[in-house]
C-alpha cells in the first residue's frame, strides 16, 4: 500500500494482497482500514469487497486511491472472498475481518514463513476486544471438522503438516495463503455462505498435502461485531447458515454412514449453547425453539446446495 510512509522504508518482502470483506458494518470497516494503514510492510495492496455503505467509507479514507474496491452486497462470505482473490496481484493473499484490527507488524510476522518449502497457508493468534486475552491460538481440525488446541512455540513460527484425516486450522480473521495454491484448489466454496468456509478450505489444502505455518507473533485484535447471525455479545440471532454449512461440510468431508450421528451430536451441542444463553439472560424462552427450527431449516437446505 504505497500511501503508508513507514512501509516505504522497509526491506521488501513477499508481495501481499490484503482482502477485507465487509457487509452492514461500515464503522467497523473504517476502524479496520485505519489499522491496516499503519502496517509496517512492503509491498502490499488492500482489496475491499463490501456493500455500498462499506464502499462509501473506503472512499472517504485519505488513502482511498490506493485501495481496490469491489462492490458486493450478498450475504456470502466465500463468494466475496473469491472476488478479492480475483483482484489480487500479490503472491500471497491475506484475510482480515472488518471487525478486526491488526498489530502494525502483523504482515511482517505472518509472511515470514511464506517462502519456506511446502508452506501454502499461514495463520496467527487472535486477541479479544480487551486486547489482552486470546480468542484463538493454535488449533488443528480433526476428521469431523472440529477444532482441537495445539501446543506450539509462542515466539517462532511452527511449520505443521496436516494431521491424519484432519487439517491445521487457519483463523478466518487472521490468515494468508499463496495465491497460486488458492487458484489450484478453487478458492472458497460459495456453498458456505457463512461459517466453516475456511475450515473447508483447510481440509482441501490438507488433502493436497500442503503445510500450514502457525505464527504466534502475527496478532490481530478481533471485536466480534454484531451481524445478522449474532449480537455484539455473541448471542445467536439466527442459526440457519450454521445448519446449512454443517450439512455442506458433512457432504464433502464425511462418509455417508457417519453424517446423521455427527449432525445429531452437533445439534445437541447447539441446543446446550442456546440454553446457556437463556440462563444468562441473553435469550427469551421462545427464542430457543425458534433458533433450533432455523438450524434445522438451514441443515435441510444445506443438503441440497450445489457444491
Amino acid at each position: 500500500m504505497t500511501t503508508t510512509p513507514v512501509s516505504a522504508t522497509l526491506e521488501s518482502g513477499v508481495p501481499v494482497s490484503v482482502v477485507i470483506v465487509s457487509r452492514d458494518r461500515p464503522e467497523a470497516l473504517r476502524r479496520c482500514l485505519t489499522g491496516v494503514e499503519l502496517l509496517q510492510y512492503a509491498p502490499f495492496e488492500v482489496i475491499v469487497v463490501a456493500d455500498p455503505a462499506g464502499i462509501t467509507v473506503a472512499r472517504d479514507m485519505v488513502f482511498a486511491e490506493a485501495l481496490k474496491l469491489v462492490t458486493y452486497d450478498s450475504p456470502n462470505i466465500s463468494a466475496a472472498r473469491n472476488l478479492g482473490i480475483a483482484e489480487a496481484a500479490g503472491e500471497v493473499v491475506a484475510f482480515i475481518d472488518d471487525d478486526a484490527v491488526p498489530e502494525p507488524l502483523w504482515l511482517r510476522h505472518l509472511l515470514e514463513p511464506a517462502q519456506r518449502p511446502g508452506v501454502a497457508a499461514m495463520t496467527g493468534f487472535v486477541r479479544g476486544r480487551n486486547g489482552i486475552s486470546f480468542q484463538y491460538r493454535a488449533r488443528q481440525l480433526n476428521a469431523l471438522g472440529e477444532p482441537e488446541n495445539l501446543d506450539v512455540d509462542p515466539e517462532t513460527p511452527s511449520i505443521l503438516p496436516p494431521p491424519p484425516g484432519g487439517a491445521i486450522k487457519t483463523e478466518g480473521t487472521n490468515m494468508a495463503f499463496r495465491r497460486d495454491v488458492l487458484v489450484e484448489v478453487g478458492g472458497f466454496d460459495p456453498a458456505f455462505h457463512y461459517y466453516l468456509d475456511e475450515t473447508d478450505l483447510n481440509m482441501r489444502l490438507a488433502r493436497a498435502g500442503h503445510a500450514t505455518a502457525i505464527v504466534p507473533l502475527a496478532e490481530v485484535h478481533h471485536g466480534f461485531a454484531a451481524n445478522a447471525m449474532r449480537s455484539a455479545n455473541r448471542v445467536p440471532r439466527d442459526l440457519f447458515d450454521i445448519g446449512a454449512s454443517w450439512a455442506v461440510f458433512h457432504r464433502k468431508h464425511l462418509a455417508p454412514q457417519d453424517r446423521a450421528a455427527q449432525w445429531a451430536y452437533l445439534r445437541a451441542a447447539e441446543r446446550r449453547r442456546l440454553l446457556r444463553h437463556l440462563i444468562s439472560g441473553g435469550l427469551e424462552p421462545s427464542d430457543v425453539p425458534r433458533l433450533l427450527r432455523r438450524l434445522d431449516e438451514g441443515h435441510a437446505e444445506g443438503l441440497k446446495r450445489p457444491i
